[in-house]
């Protein structure tokens, strides 16, 4: 599975990165914006992007590049990270808790959530 970040700040974004490919994702770019993460996930054939809430009050919300993002990509799986206890969302589908972030448990969150 090819993976695009776009996480900040980069502390986060390198520790979920670190976790990601420790649970078998290949992570193939990260983006600072919407536009470099629009070019990414169309040049590296993404299937998956990570995304980290804006919102402070709602930090797992759905960012508005969401729903640009399935319009254009519509067999992309979209994951909201959160550091408040890591939840991870698939945008519009459901949210599993990650207990700790562990490549373990991580893995077996991602399989769960991202399976077809």
């Amino acid at each position: 599975m090819r993976a695009v970040l776009r996480v900040d700040p980069p502390l986060v974004r390198d520790v979920l990165e670190h976790a990601l490919r420790d649970a078998g994702i290949d992570v193939v770019g990260s983006a600072p914006d919407s536009i470099a993460l629009l070019l990414a996930i169309k040049e590296k054939r993404a299937e998956v992007v990570f995304l980290m809430g804006s919102d402070p009050e709602h930090p797992a919300k759905e960012p508005g590049i969401c729903s640009h993002l399935l319009n254009e990509f519509p067999q992309l799986k979209i994951v909201m990270v959160s550091t408040d206890g890591y939840d991870i969302t698939d945008v519009g589908v459901r949210t599993l808790h990650c207990d700790d972030l562990t490549a373990d448990s991580i893995r077996a969150s991602l399989q769960t959530l991202l399976a077809d």
